[in-house]
């Protein structure tokens, strides 16, 4: 056995599962745990209340300073995609119009089933999980490898203009279809 737990030791990369997001939702998840770490940082009488204030306010700072990196890239896609026109078109009315239908048909069944409650309002929320535009790490990945930044950012933005109409429409018949 100690041969294996070796061989997986080696497979794992270490800088991959430790970056600095996963170090700090450890550090952060330690000091809401520990009472003695959390009244030394949290409240106006803490000694350290200044490092709780400091990253309460980069905290803030955070998501304007995220929308114009997704801003950034959307836009750099645009300029430089030579994806066709019915490959976006195909994308979002499988994202928009497919998937939303099939999140119907999976919930229902799930109820039937009694896999979820009876609640409406979890229904809806899990419909509307549905309907929502893709996640920017999508983006973040793309990046990262460095292979299909400008189709993958081009998409993304068509996703996001679509969505705002698409988001209302499923919402207003997610509503209706529970009432």
């Amino acid at each position: 056995m100690k041969p294996h737990v070796y061989i997986w030791v080696e497979r794992i990369n270490l800088k991959m599962l430790f970056a600095p997001s996963t170090i700090a939702t450890i550090v952060g998840i330690l000091i809401g745990v520990v009472p003695l770490l959390r009244k030394l940082m949290i409240g106006n009488e803490a000694p350290l209340h200044a490092i709780h204030s400091s990253a309460s306010l980069l905290g803030e700072a955070t998501i304007p300073a995220v929308i114009l990196i997704v801003r950034a890239n959307l836009l750099r896609g645009l300029k430089k995609s030579e994806i066709g026109m019915w490959v976006v078109i195909g994308v979002q009315v499988v994202r928009y119009v497919a998937l939303p239908l099939c999140g119907i048909v999976v919930v229902k069944a799930a109820r039937r089933f009694g896999l979820v409650g009876s609640d409406p309002l979890y229904h809806f929320v899990l419909l509307l999980q549905y309907a929502l535009p893709s996640a920017m790490t999508i983006g973040t990945i793309t990046q990262l490898f460095g292979v299909g930044e400008s189709e993958c950012s081009l998409i993304m933005l068509w996703n996001y203009l679509v969505a705002s109409i698409a988001l209302t429409i499923w919402t207003s018949y997610y509503m209706w279809f529970l009432s």
